[in-house]
């Protein structure tokens, strides 16, 4: 019976042969309830599209329909070598084509133009490229193991299962749910049936599972963990999953279950205090921030998160690095007569976009190896250098030195220390004064 098609989704229960066929050709997810069948033949059908619940509460079809709602993925169709069907000759195919969930590109998202590349350093077959400044994937040679998708900082590569809009819709979902307090994420080879308070959410392959993923859903007080069926896949996920497991452990202080789950607080309820945006990284420094106070100090390079180091002989104050990061991990602030430069850990994606653009070179960007123990530090301290003419502060005293080195200025110029107004007025009242060949001409503006 089809209970209801919305958007994308199509939901059935106990469906017979015609709706079964019905789901084969959908192009979209399907949720298939089992309420009087034990089980059904829908073979043909990508896994990750197909979801099938037996006897599930209102609440556990609710969730999962929150996170199905929210897919803005989709398969696709790859030609590959080898003969075609009578089917697929009477479709109009002239080559044999399968489903795949390859990765899907928000260009939006994606920070290879500041220098990013991650994903490309990630893909264990060489599928991914950057060309243009753009990531480019080859459709063909992909595996699906999701790599790129958990080792991307800011989100720009999904898969269908594996995308932060889906998860976020499903976590803010949860505000509401109080039956769900532990998410399990697992591939398509696990078909096990949830245990009781227990949502199992299906990914590609454990592999695409990142930290943030993890720290989002402990911050709310849910348990979690991560199951790889299939310990000898050649995809490698459950070395991944153990050392993910061990970073998080290493760094918070986080209670672990004899298989592995993680929880902050093993018998506190989901908490309804944290909103997700789907904005990857703006989310991770939400979670940290709010684990903060689990930290240990030590950090691993899974965890993503990075550190800045500025000389402070060389820096200029010149103002490059706070203007161009594109996650404004900088900030500058006043502190009396003196300017700061700030840097936030957490904000920092390693894209090094600060450092190669730095003027005096003055920058080194590199994994952090202890967690930030505040928001931001101040890294560069500057003074003030205000007008000697109205006296607004309009500059800084290293960005006045650089400056003269740059220009090869001589002396200490009395111009050098006005503020663009006032030196506008001295450049002009020079000009008049060289012009009549007279000293000290005044202004009556």
């Amino acid at each position: 019976m089809v209970v209801s098609e919305e958007g994308r989704l199509l939901i059935l229960e106990d469906p017979n042969d015609e709706e079964l066929s019905r789901a084969r050709e959908h192009d979209g997810p399907v949720i298939i309830v089992l309420r009087k069948l034990n089980s059904v033949d829908i073979q043909g059908k990508h896994p990750m599209s197909i979801y099938i619940l037996k006897s599930p509460s209102e609440e556990e079809l609710e969730t999962l329909k929150a996170q199905l709602m929210a897919r803005r993925t989709s398969m696709r169709k790859v030609a590959i070598e080898g003969p075609i069907s009578r089917r697929e000759l009477l479709m109009g195919r002239v080559a044999k084509v399968i489903e795949k969930n390859v990765p899907t590109y928000l260009e939006s998202a994606c920070r290879a133009r500041f220098g990013c590349s991650e994903c490309v350093n990630a893909c264990p077959v060489n599928a991914i490229s950057i060309v243009n400044n753009k990531v480019t994937i080859n459709e063909s040679t992909c595996i699906e193991c999701g790599l790129c998708v958990s080792k991307c900082p800011t989100g720009a590569l999904a898969m269908v299962g594996a995308d932060d809009n889906e998860y976020v819709a499903l976590l803010n979902k949860l505000n509401t749910v109080k039956s769900i307090k532990k998410v399990t994420f697992t591939c398509p080879l696990n078909t096990r049936e949830p245990r009781n308070g227990e949502y199992i959410y299906k990914v590609p392959c454990v592999n695409a599972v990142g930290p943030e993923w993890v720290a989002m859903a402990l911050v709310k007080s849910l348990e979690v963990s991560i199951e790889c069926p299939d310990k000898s896949c050649k995809l490698g996920g459950a070395d991944y999953v153990k050392d993910l497991v061990n970073a998080f452990m290493e760094l918070f202080k986080l209670s672990a279950a004899e298989n592995g789950a993680l929880s902050v607080d093993g018998n506190k309820a989901p908490s309804e205090e944290i909103i997700y945006m789907g904005i990857r990284r703006n989310d991770y420094v939400k979670a940290l921030t709010r684990l903060r106070s689990k930290a240990t100090g030590v950090t691993n390079e899974l965890l993503k998160i990075f550190s800045v180091h500025v000389d402070d002989v060389k820096c200029s104050f010149c103002g490059v690095c706070f203007a161009k990061c594109p996650e404004r991990a900088f900030d500058v602030d006043r502190a009396g007569n003196k300017t700061v430069l700030k840097f936030n850990n957490l904000k920092c994606i390693g894209c090094g976009y600060c450092s190669r653009l730095c003027p005096e070179k003055a920058i080194a960007v590199d994994r952090a190896k202890e967690f930030p123990t505040s928001g931001s530090a101040d890294i560069v301290y500057d003074k003030v250098i205000t007008c000697k003419v109205c006296g607004k502060p309009f500059d800084t005293r290293r960005h006045i030195m650089a400056t003269k080195v740059r220009l090869g200025i001589k002396g200490d110029p009395e111009w050098l220390y006005l503020c663009p107004d006032c030196r506008r007025y001295y450049t002009a009242k020079k000009m008049l004064e060289n012009a009549s060949g007279m000293k000290g001409v005044r202004s009556y503006v």
